[in-house]
């Protein structure tokens, strides 16, 4: 599908506009917005900032189809299958989950339980488990990049099994070459290597009631229903995990993970000084591919700031030619897991988040039970995603931590 993304962008335009009139015209006057100004402006960068995400799942949207193609001719590779197989068994895999779906094993067809148990990854038990091909639960992650925004800038690393995977770490941005006279030796200059372990936790989705009544509608489009509640829920869930959890029965939160990168004594809004300790705070080996990490709130008052002060460096809005919105001329992530600027809280981050790897299980798996709500008559399904993350370069991600008890 293609977007005119034109049109969104001229509406950003409007929005900007309308929000720095507001600004001006206190300005004018020689005092602040009032309570008025203030909730048409907060209105208004809602919108502005609804947008700016419609905006970017367009993108992503448009992205994906190639990245899908990409993905099969992968499968294919790997498989040692041309691409019309795989093509062809994706679509008998989503077939028999359909089925499975609507009518259990015991509705399915012969020929639909053996595409089912051709694309397992592990054993089914007497209750019933889908464990979704890997070219359709790829869909789902995609949708879950959306709900958080860490996963949009982590680097992903898929396997086939849930054992634990030791993966490599370095830091060699202290180290240098030298100067050598001539027929001198080269010294050695070890880089330190270590590693990090990437288990797989379970993410579930908890249970999801849907009627008889509503499964037995040919309109309902029960795949799409499912897979979009799997997709919001864990998504929502992995995303806290993946910025603040603690590594312990959950993946390892970047933020948790990260060091203090700079300090700032101001509670309501952080000031560009702040911005630009922070960022000078990370290796500037890492600063080519940096990023901003904030929560909505603080941007919000990044960009009041920024249009009051007409600084366009702190906040520049990204209208021109499909171009993205920049601090300080780089991209920011919205994440709503960051913190508000509060005592001692951790509400910016800045670096290369691709130093982020989040390690995901091949596959979803999904169960479906009649028993356990059959009194409501109602079908009740479980989604469950394995997933594992960890900073594996600690040098290249740091935060800003407000001061204050």
């Amino acid at each position: 599908m293609d977007f005119d993304l034109k049109k969104d962008f001229d509406k950003l335009g409007e929005l900007h506009e309308a929000m720095t009139g507001l600004v001006k015209a206190a300005d004018l006057r020689g005092g602040n917005m009032d309570e008025t100004e203030n909730a048409k402006f907060d209105a208004l960068n809602t919108e502005h900032t609804n947008l700016e995400k419609a905006i970017e799942r367009k993108k992503t949207l448009k992205g994906h189809k190639s990245q899908e193609v990409e993905k099969v001719e992968q499968i294919a590779e790997r498989k040692n299958e041309s691409v019309d197989e795989v093509i062809n068994f994706k679509e008998e895999s989503r077939k028999a989950y359909q089925s499975y779906l609507k009518n259990g094993f015991k509705g399915m067809s012969q020929k639909e339980i053996e595409v089912m148990q051709r694309a397992q990854t592990s054993g089914t038990d007497s209750e019933g488990g889908f464990t979704v091909d890997e070219t359709m639960s790829s869909s789902i992650i995609k949708t879950m990049a959306e709900f958080g925004g860490v996963r949009s800038v982590a680097t992903i690393l898929s396997t086939a099994t849930g054992g634990v995977l030791n993966y490599p770490t370095n830091n060699d941005s202290a180290n240098v070459g030298e100067w050598l006279a001539e027929a001198s030796a080269a010294a050695a200059q070890d880089t330190v290597f270590g590693n990090v372990a990437l288990n797989a936790w379970k993410a579930s989705s908890d249970y999801m009631l849907i009627t008889r009544d509503l499964i037995q509608d040919s309109a309902f489009n029960i795949e799409e229903y499912i897979n979009g509640l799997i997709a919001d829920r864990i998504g929502r869930l992995t995303n806290t995990a993946y910025t603040v959890g603690v590594g312990t029965t959950t993946p390892h939160g970047v933020i948790t993970a990260a060091s203090e990168g700079a300090v700032t004594d101001v509670t309501l809004v952080v000031d560009f000084d702040d911005l630009l300790d922070l960022k000078h705070s990370v290796d500037r080996a890492y600063r080519n591919n940096g990023k901003w990490m904030l929560n909505d709130t603080v941007l919000k008052g990044l960009k009041k700031t920024a249009i009051a002060s007409a600084n366009q460096s702190l906040w520049q809005e990204g209208i021109i030619g499909g171009a993205p919105a920049t601090i300080d001329g780089q991209e920011y992530v919205v994440n709503n897991d960051m913190a508000d600027v509060t005592a001692q809280s951790h509400s910016v981050a800045y670096g290369d988040f691709s130093k982020f790897v989040i390690r995901d299980v091949t596959g979803i798996e999904v169960l479906r039970s009649e028993q356990l709500n059959m009194l409501k008559n109602a079908i009740t399904y479980v989604g469950f995603m394995r997933t594992d993350s960890a900073l594996v370069d600690t040098s290249a991600v740091k935060y800003l931590r407000t001061l204050g008890t």
